[in-house]
């Protein structure tokens, strides 16, 4: 460094790591978790689960349906926002995931372990 003055010589891209990007993991319901869907038999959808039951809405229904262990939490919103008749906000739809996933009713997963 004394050749060069006292400064240092700093070259672009040498020696530096990339950071490893992020894995996605996809949203399903957590083991012991079903949806039972409206029918002749149930009149209404239901969430069924160790603690109870909850019954769901229409809008309820399709978002946790799209939780099938391969879509991430923003392709499940950005899903399910598309597909709204009446124009559910992804903001809606991604406050009803977290607060599933904060009951317990879906979990993360690897969406090649699936």
């Amino acid at each position: 460094m004394a050749a060069e003055g006292g400064r240092r010589r700093i070259t672009k891209g040498v020696g530096k790591r990339k950071a490893p990007s992020p894995i996605a993991h996809g949203l399903q319901l957590a083991a012991g978790v079903r949806l039972v869907a409206a029918g002749p038999k149930h009149k209404v959808a239901m969430l069924v689960y160790a603690d109870g039951k909850v019954q769901l809405n229409e809008g309820a229904v399709a978002i946790l349906r799209l939780c099938d262990g391969s879509r991430t939490l923003e392709q499940i919103v950005s899903e399910a926002a598309r597909r709204s008749p009446d124009g559910a906000l992804a903001a809606d739809i991604g406050a009803f995931l977290d607060a599933a996933r904060a009951r317990g009713w879906i979990v993360e997963v690897d969406p090649g372990a699936s």
